[in-house]
């Protein structure tokens, strides 16, 4: 593939999906916006608050708001904006979730590495501070001077993608919904020979779920049961895809899957209705029953 144009101010659009963000969600827009003018916005069906908010941010020429009259998923909203962003000439989009606070460095670390790389890296991730665990992502020795470390995948919020790779490889998987969209796109890259890395250094900080340490003696990750449902079918799916590809990384996700069933059973809140959201995205994911979650299915969306 040919090497694509440096990412720069210029050549670079943010992306964020939004849905039900909370008021603060200007002040982290605010902070990408120094540092990346242009930012596409894709609002999945929030409340009129939330939207008059995002509206009244988005009358700035540099800002576009798309707005889903319905939630699309994080797949098809990613989408439309990398759809937007190719037809208004950017070479690059740097995505981010509504919650994720960036540094003040973030693009400048991750355009380095494009550098450092000699433009072998179309896809770039971000290391972050993790506020449900307390501590960063991958602890990294940036005494050597090394600015980022190879990984077999990287989580949507911060990542850098080259728009010419989005074109060559395909759009990101609507039929997913939500969940393991990141891991299935980054190992469809890895499958085309491309590597993938990740910044050294913390450039952001992130939450993963709602993590409660108070009441309980471990920290555990208390996703609604909806998501339990999407965490279960997309990763078991992407297993049956790539494992034979990827058998370390399928083997890592197996177990995470456990780990959250034994989470479910002995200590998050729910038990029940996690418990049967997550088997049935096991059952939907042996039938590869895609897209979202049956309407009838109401009690796993508590």
């Amino acid at each position: 593939m040919e090497i694509s144009m440096f990412p720069s101010i210029k050549n670079t659009c943010a992306v964020i999906v939004t849905y039900f963000p909370d008021d603060d969600i200007i002040h982290r827009l605010a902070k990408i916006q120094e540092q990346v003018h242009s930012i596409i916005i894709v609002d999945n069906a929030s409340s009129i608050h939330c939207l008059s908010i995002l509206r009244n941010f988005s009358k700035a020429p540099e800002i576009t708001l798309i707005e889903n009259n319905k939630n699309m998923g994080l797949g098809k909203a990613l989408n439309q904006a990398a759809s937007l962003a190719i037809e208004s000439g950017y070479e690059w989009i740097l995505i981010f979730d509504q919650d994720t606070t960036v540094h003040p460095d973030i693009f400048s670390i991750l355009a380095s590495i494009y550098v450092s790389g000699n433009g072998t890296f179309l896809i770039l991730g971000s290391n972050y501070y993790d506020n449900s665990r307390k501590r960063p992502f991958k602890k990294c020795n940036q005494k050597s001077g090394k600015l980022f470390i190879k990984r077999r995948t990287v989580i949507t919020s911060g990542t850098l993608l080259n728009l010419s790779l989005y074109i060559n490889i395909g759009g990101f998987r609507e039929d997913y919904f939500i969940d393991s969209i990141d891991h299935e796109y980054c190992l469809r890259i890895r499958s085309q020979g491309l590597p993938i890395a990740m910044s050294c250094k913390i450039i952001m900080s992130h939450t993963i779920g709602q993590a409660d340490s108070t009441k309980k003696p471990i920290i555990t990750f208390e996703h609604p049961a909806f998501r339990k449902y999407y965490m279960a079918r997309n990763t078991i799916l992407t297993i049956k895809q790539y494992w034979l590809r990827e058998p370390v990384w399928s083997f890592l996700q197996l177990a995470r899957l456990s780990i959250e069933l034994v989470s479910i059973v002995f200590i998050e809140d729910n038990k029940k209705n996690k418990a049967f959201a997550f088997f049935c995205g096991i059952t939907d994911a042996i039938k590869n029953k895609m897209g979202p979650m049956e309407q009838s299915a109401d009690e796993i969306r508590q």
